[in-house]
């Protein structure tokens, strides 16, 4: 199989009454839906990638580690659909740094590291797509520029992206412009996980785990924060 990576910037009866009312601002700001709260796209459609990726959603470790969570969730959804066996481990986030032994990555997310950058996400996915057996696998970054030749490049990928699992799209984006929180004002990647196109919307699988979960925001907001 060629691997193609596109990069862009309760059960139990319990006597428990939880208190639901938020004590702080809300969670998201207007511009992100959770995928709990609107998940009929999954439900009615194949929704390939998000099939793969979920078993495999990680936090990233630190601050530092949104490139290893994300790239190491594509690493395993890219293999979903192989048969493994019992003694083929899982890619892990130590594992993949391990194996990939990139001296540039390990110290961008390692102590006093600032991440990695675009180009290098297309180093590591190349060097993790070899590693771990796709040896012919296309890796392509696209750098958003604000034209509307990007914004329509960006929306036959998506299109493109919702039609199989054995492509992925890695967003670099600024946190804040899809969660609406201020102190998100940072570069963060993600892996894509679906894109419905009837409401034009895109899922990020945010590895910020400490504070988000999957969420759903507009095309315009996803380009919006690419730019």
């Amino acid at each position: 199989m060629k691997l193609k990576v596109i990069i862009l910037s309760v059960g139990l009866t319990l006597s428990i009454l939880f208190n639901l009312q938020a004590e702080a601002g809300t969670k998201f700001g207007p511009q992100a839906t959770r995928l709990h709260n609107e998940h009929a796209f999954i439900s009615k459609n194949k929704a390939p990638d998000y099939w793969a990726l979920s078993p495999y959603y990680l936090p990233q470790q630190d601050g530092r580690s949104c490139s290893v969570a994300s790239i190491t969730m594509v690493l395993n959804a890219a293999r979903a659909d192989e048969v493994l066996s019992s003694s083929d481990e899982l890619v892990t986030q130590k594992s993949a740094l391990k194996k990939l032994n990139l001296n540039f990555w390990t110290k961008g997310v390692g102590e006093g590291g600032h991440g990695t950058t675009l180009e290098q996400v297309g180093e590591i996915v190349t060097a993790g797509a070899k590693a771990y057996g796709y040896p012919k696998s296309v890796v392509n970054i696209l750098h958003a520029d604000g034209t509307l030749e990007f914004a329509k490049k960006l929306h036959e990928l998506l299109v493109k992206n919702e039609s199989s699992d054995h492509n992925f799209i890695i967003a670099n984006f600024l946190q804040s412009e899809f969660t609406g929180d201020p102190e998100g004002a940072v570069g963060h990647l993600a892996p894509v996980a679906a894109y419905d196109a009837a409401k034009k919307s895109v899922l990020v699988m945010d590895p910020d785990r400490e504070y988000y979960e999957p969420y759903w925001v507009s095309e315009a907001t996803f380009i919006k924060g690419l730019n």
